[in-house]
């Protein structure tokens, strides 16, 4: 038992190390996959939040609903969160979802964003952005 012992400290190092390589992972634990609805707006109001897009370039959006199937999710908790920072959101992910984000002309169409959130670093992951057809918004996927 005391040999044992004497290498928990070697142990401990090894495992602190090892934690400190999986850094850039452990950043994106806690997120929580759900798709925003709206569109890219000019104008402010109640349910427009500021997205940073890039390096000092921001866009509005107006959240018209939010899906997730995360068990603590709660719509009302996730925008009085967002709204009260600025930026609301930083985007993130591929540069072409990026992309159309920041060239779709404001108001013209509804889009779903979907992606993971993290609320600690208010960090939105995109994995799709593509324009919603007609009544898909009413089918329901989780």
């Amino acid at each position: 038992m005391r040999l044992s012992l004497r290498f928990l400290p070697l142990l401990v190092g090894i495992l602190l190390l090892h934690g400190g390589a999986a850094g850039p992972a452990h950043a994106q634990l806690g997120g929580m996959v759900m798709e925003l609805y709206g569109t890219v707006s000019l104008a402010p109001g109640h349910q427009v939040v500021t997205l940073a897009v890039g390096k000092g370039e921001t866009l509005r959006f107006r959240i018209r609903d939010v899906e997730s199937r995360h068990a603590d999710f709660s719509v009302v908790n996730f925008l009085s969160e967002i709204r009260q920072r600025e930026p609301s959101l930083y985007i993130k992910g591929p540069a072409h979802y990026v992309d159309l984000l920041r060239k779709e002309e404001p108001e013209k169409r509804l889009l779903k964003l979907t992606g993971a959130y993290y609320p600690s670093a208010r960090n939105f992951v995109l994995s799709r952005v593509r324009p919603v057809r007609p009544g898909e918004q009413n089918e329901r996927r989780f």
